[in-house]
């Protein structure tokens, strides 16, 4: 890649002293421009030896440590213009306002850190942030550990900021980082019409992506309807958490068929998990009729129980994947509403009381977004494209004894946040149907078609795999793909 020289009113203070291998850093610092009527553009210029530029700001409040904030991205390369850019056109800012920001760059293989800084706003000109401002950065040929409370991979300790874990998909291996879920999902669950398998067609690398993509089993000439309502699956391998022999083979008869849907789910249990952090996957979902995106954080332990989500589940992102859903009370649920939070049981209507909402005016399959989740001891928060539209900051076990859960009398009663004070797990598939998502009563297209199964039916699945000639059609573009998938410490 060639890289142009930055303009004279770019100033970069770089040091590079070569010690061995060693190369101390400055971060230069941040100019802010304002080219439209909203929004502003930070950068820092290229050098060679950057590999990537985090801004993160918010207005008219300071940072208190490493939040997320409402203005944030991850810049892993310069424009053409030889700058490492930040852009949004979404906030009015008048003259005065104070955009408090930091910022972590990664230099050499090492990290940098500006932090407890602000710009003051003044629209007549592109203003570089003045030094009355901000503090000055030490070069040094050790970088800072600022304290953190991430820990990760049983305790390890590391430093505030650094990027824990990443994978781009450049390597078309899944391991070492990931393995496959091989099991049939039961009622702990959403109990969804599926097998996650690790089958070639279902999940694989391609263009430096992760694509997970749902199929239906009669596709294979090995599975006629006969089959799927009188025959036997058994998953070579089956990875079943509790060594459940029905989430390892099913036998079909009468009201019980095989799931008539084969997909992937994915997870780092045997690779990475962490407590605390802020997550961020760039990710395209998918869309069609009864699908939905599974971008998870799962307890690897299971420390204060398996059954009814006792460790509990955070969800990163979710969507009902139908272009049009409208629940039974007239409420649209489809891809345009994206939620997330955590569970902290399986039962109605406590399973949805800390998911949050955040809707647009499109599907948020039609493109990439980046979807993010933070993770402290005290809060867990929620965001897509850097806009924080989640805050959970209650006592879980307090809430959970008030409507009766018997798992919260485990939970540590001196965390606030528990069950979410023990290490989780990145988890990533494409789930199809189930008992528990898709709320019943509800309708789907244009045509607005009901839902073909009740969650309380014993024939669900059944039901739901005699409705295929309709569903199966709205099924252009199922696949989940994912561009990259980070953690970094708090």
């Amino acid at each position: 890649m060639v890289h142009k020289q930055p303009s004279h009113t770019m100033k970069c203070i770089l040091v590079l002293v070569f010690v061995g291998q060693t190369v101390a850093y400055t971060i230069p610092n941040v100019h802010f421009e304002y080219p439209t009527a909203r929004g502003f553009r930070a950068s820092i210029p290229d050098t060679p030896g950057l590999q990537m530029f985090a801004f993160h700001a918010r207005l008219n409040k300071p940072f208190e440590r490493f939040e997320e904030g409402d203005y944030a991205e991850d810049v892993t390369e310069p424009d053409d213009n030889g700058l490492w850019l930040y852009s949004t056109n979404k906030p009015a800012l008048p003259n005065g306002t104070i955009i408090y920001y930091w910022v972590y760059v990664q230099f050499a293989g090492q990290g940098y850190w500006l932090t407890d800084k602000k710009h003051t706003v003044l629209r007549s000109r592109a203003t570089v942030a003045p030094k009355t401002t901000t503090t000055t950065t030490t070069t040094t040929t050790v970088p800072p550990c600022p304290h953190t409370v991430t820990t990760f991979n049983g305790g390890k300790t590391t430093c505030a900021g650094k990027l824990l874990f990443e994978d781009t998909f450049d390597e078309r291996s899944f391991a070492p980082k990931w393995q496959h879920e091989i099991r049939i999902p039961l009622d702990t669950d959403s109990a969804e019409f599926v097998s996650y398998q690790n089958l070639p067609e279902n999940s694989y690398i391609a263009a430096g992506r992760l694509v997970i993509v749902p199929t239906l089993v009669n596709m294979n000439a090995d599975y006629n309807d006969e089959r799927i309502r009188t025959g036997e699956l058994v998953l070579k391998g089956c990875t079943s958490p509790t060594d459940n022999p029905y989430e390892c083979q099913r036998q079909a008869a009468r009201s019980t068929i095989l799931p008539p849907v084969a997909s992937a789910k994915l997870n780092t249990k045997n690779h990475f998990r962490f407590r605390y952090g802020r997550v961020e996957i760039r990710a395209k979902l998918p869309k069609g009729d009864w699908i939905f995106p599974q971008l998870f954080l799962q307890p690897y332990e299971n420390y204060y129980g398996y059954a009814d989500y006792a460790s509990g589940q955070m969800w990163i992102a979710h969507i009902l994947s139908n272009r049009v859903l409208v629940a039974g009370d007239g409420k649209k649920i489809g891809g345009y509403r994206l939620r997330g939070g955590v569970l902290i049981t399986n039962t109605d209507p406590v399973r949805s009381d800390f998911l949050r909402s955040n809707v647009k005016e499109e599907h948020f399959g039609d493109q990439f977004h980046v979807y993010g989740l933070v993770w402290t001891p005290e809060q867990i928060l929620l965001t897509v494209d850097g806009f924080q539209y989640g805050t959970l900051r209650p006592n879980f076990r307090q809430h959970a004894q008030q409507h009766n859960l018997t798992q919260a009398n485990l939970w540590n009663a001196e965390s606030p946040l528990a069950p979410f004070d023990r290490e989780f797990y990145i988890s990533v598939g494409v789930g199809v149907g189930g008992v528990k998502d898709f709320p019943d009563q509800s309708q789907t297209g244009p045509s607005k078609s009901p839902k073909p199964w009740n969650n309380t039916s014993p024939k669900a699945e059944f039901f739901f795999y005699q409705n295929r000639n309709t569903w199966y059609r709205t099924w252009t573009e199922p696949e989940l793909t994912i561009d990259y998938v980070r953690v970094y410490a708090l």
